[in-house]
């Protein structure tokens, strides 16, 4: 026997005083948003057909298009001078093409060493590499003493000397700075636990890098890490015992050989789009909130197509119903009071690329942007949760604005009842998701975020990440949060507030 609830009424107090009260409207629209739906879309949205949807190429184009196609069945109409695509321009590599000379000896990339930038300006550089010992320099202590690497490269060991009081922390990153500082036009490391990691994740090195083609840095100083291996070679050349290398060659440096390196990465110019479904507000219009879902994937290998049905399939296919649920509230005269913009963007997987664009390039001032709501693995278990489905990790909420936090909140507790899970909300997360994803280029700008995740499974990144491992049932409930906290947003008297 089903229990029937009578709701006499609800309403939940927000943390400006002001009452959030249950909306039929909200739950009205929000029903339409049904898991069959979700899965007709994904089904084809993941299929071998858009080869996954890889930036750039080929099956993003087709997934953009089917995008844009149903949002124009909505009856959503493209901006003007905008249409419905924000293009932006990459740059794309493959690690080959790179040679090393050390002394008497040639080295090859992502076997001996690994290079960065992703992207680098064809060129050849010839001088003498310079051992500076861990490269620090503070009050007390200098490796740098009497070293003049201006024009030259330097080789750091990796560690602090164990019998100093080194004051600073000194990240590989702050080494390199200052080498830069120096004048060093070519940095090396020593990275014990890279052969380990070349094996480990030959996928990642070897696979094509993007950046965006206005963040090319042509004064980029160059960076190899090296392993072990070609550290002792090295050392060995320069005529220093190796264990005087590991101890930081006593600290003093100043050993020198002579280095050749030659880049002539395989290149390509790419294009690739954000997608832009903008509905109008009735009252606000010049206040914004934004949804965003990543809708490219990483691609295929041959004859291998990675489908990304839950990455980040199932947020994408969570924009279409979102804007189909607001457009259907629009031909009712019922649209929201501030300005929708649903958002999917490409090149995520490339580094946050598209939203990166927006961020840096926005058709609305980031200022009118009240809040970015960002899904991203909607659809599956992660090992915390294999035997429960109604839960969503929240990421961020109370990051910029507490109020965007109990906003979130009371819409769960009146309409949709999942397990708000926070576990990746906290500061010292080693995953980092909260800045892993699209939401993060807006929070730096200042804009309050929710990421909505359901945690990495065992078919993250694989293959078999396909669309009959979607609970469908799940992920239309919480593409239903995500469009009930976009109403309450939308059409709440005030805006929320930064803290």
């Amino acid at each position: 026997m089903k229990k029937i609830i009578l709701i006499i009424g609800i309403v939940a107090i927000g943390s400006n005083g002001v009452a959030q009260k249950y909306d039929k409207n909200a739950e009205k629209y929000s029903k339409t948003i049904t898991a069959g739906e979700l899965k007709e879309h994904l089904y084809i949205i993941a299929s071998d057909k858009f080869e996954g949807r890889e930036t750039g190429k080929k099956g993003q184009k087709m997934a953009m298009d089917y995008l844009i196609q149903n949002f124009k069945s909505y009856g959503i109409k493209p901006l003007e001078n905008q249409e419905f695509t924000q293009t932006f321009n990459l740059v794309e590599q493959t690690t080959k093409n790179v040679t090393l000379a050390i002394g008497n000896k040639k080295y090859t990339v992502l076997k001996d060493f690994s290079i960065s930038p992703s992207i680098i300006v064809k060129q050849e550089l010839e001088n003498e590499i310079v051992f500076v010992g861990y490269g620090i320099e503070e009050e007390g202590y200098n490796n740098y003493t009497g070293l003049n690497v201006k024009g030259k490269a330097v080789f750091i060991m990796e560690g602090v000397p164990k019998k100093r009081k080194i004051v600073g922390e000194w990240s590989v990153k702050k080494r390199i700075e200052l080498a830069k500082e120096k004048g060093a036009i070519l940095v090396m490391y020593n990275s014990s636990k890279l052969k380990d990691n070349l094996i480990k994740h030959e996928h990642y090195y070897s696979k094509p890098k993007q950046v965006l083609k206005d963040d090319i840095d042509k004064n980029e100083i160059i960076v190899l890490a090296t392993t072990t291996v070609l550290t002792e070679e090295m050392a060995k050349q320069a005529g220093m015992k190796w264990k005087k290398v590991v101890k930081g060659m006593k600290e003093k440096g100043g050993q020198t050989l002579k280095f050749t390196l030659s880049i002539d990465k395989p290149t390509e110019y790419l294009t690739s789009e954000n997608i832009l479904a903008f509905i109008p507000g009735t009252e606000k219009p010049d206040e914004l909130i934004i949804l965003t879902a990543h809708y490219d994937h990483i691609g295929k290998e041959g004859d291998v197509v990675f489908n990304g049905a839950d990455d980040d399939g199932t947020g994408t296919v969570t924009m279409l119903e979102i804007a189909q649920a607001f457009q259907q509230a629009v031909v009712d005269s019922i649209g929201p009071k501030r300005s929708i913009l649903i958002m999917p963007v490409s090149g995520e997987e490339k580094g946050l690329l598209g939203s990166k664009y927006y961020s840096n390039h926005p058709i609305f001032p980031l200022e009118n942007t009240v809040a970015n709501l960002n899904v991203d693995m909607i659809g599956r278990y992660d090992e915390n949760h294999s035997e429960e489905d109604n839960y969503i990790y929240l990421i961020g909420s109370d990051k910029l604005s507490s109020e965007l936090h109990d906003v979130s909140k009371k819409v769960n507790e009146l309409y949709t009842k999942i397990e708000l899970d926070y576990t990746f909300n906290d500061e010292n997360d080693p995953n980092r998701f909260y800045y892993r994803s699209d939401h993060y280029n807006f929070a730096k700008n200042n804009v309050p975020v929710i990421f909505y995740f359901s945690g990495v499974h065992e078919d993250y990144h694989k293959e078999t990440d396909t669309v009959e491992k979607i609970d469908y049932e799940k992920t239309a409930r919480v593409a239903r949060l995500v469009f009930l906290t976009a109403w309450e947003l939308a059409n709440r008297e005030g805006r929320i507030k930064l803290d």
